[in-house]
């Protein structure tokens, strides 16, 4: 029986393959992190677009920075009042919202544990999550659109100018149901940081 000789590869080819795996592991990081804003670049791009009335509050983060958190009128759902297809909805969920549009406000009128295929002209349905504990009546949903980040020193500002005035935002939606954030509207004018 012949002995099988096994050739260990020299240190340069052991430094070869370690600097080898070093950059795959970067290059795999980069692609990642552009997929992410590249996803998110097409849904602004190819979604389509509505604008909802929003709630804003709180404009500011000693970590984050200067933003808006948005509350949507639709990120609380009596079930008493829409239409759903569980008795009860468990935190960390992910549903769907059917939302309509009438008299230009967009309302919630279905929220279902599974994908809704039954979507009108006037309709829209947006993917989001169950926050905090709901009940039996109430559910809180999050959708990833609750903050929108502006330049450093504007969230006062806009803080100021939406304490008696009516803010909305554009929303670009795309065919999974994921939103993003577009444009504020303060009054029907669009807020621009320049």
């Amino acid at each position: 029986m012949k002995k099988i000789k096994t050739k260990w590869p020299s240190l340069s080819n052991k430094q070869t393959i370690n600097k080898f795996l070093i950059f795959a592991a970067v290059l795999l990081q980069v692609i990642l992190l552009f997929s992410i804003q590249i996803r998110k670049e097409m849904s602004l791009r190819s979604g389509k677009r509505i604008v909802v009335k929003i709630i804003p509050v709180d404009p500011r983060s000693i970590f984050r920075g200067d933003y808006i958190n948005l509350n949507y009128e639709f990120s609380r759902l009596d079930l008493n009042k829409v239409k759903h297809d569980k008795a009860y909805f468990s935190r960390g969920q992910k549903v769907f919202v059917k939302l309509s549009k009438t008299d230009e406000e967009w309302k919630a009128i279905q929220v279902s544990g599974k994908s809704i295929m039954d979507v009108g002209a006037n309709e829209m349905t947006l993917a989001g999550s169950v926050s905090g504990w709901p009940s039996k009546d109430v559910v809180n949903i999050v959708y990833g659109i609750e903050s929108y980040f502006v330049p450093e020193g504007k969230g006062k500002y806009i803080e100021g100018k939406i304490s008696d005035k009516r803010i909305k935002a554009e929303l670009s939606i795309d065919n999974k149901g994921y939103a993003s954030v577009c444009k504020i509207f303060i009054d029907a004018e669009e807020v621009k940081f320049r």
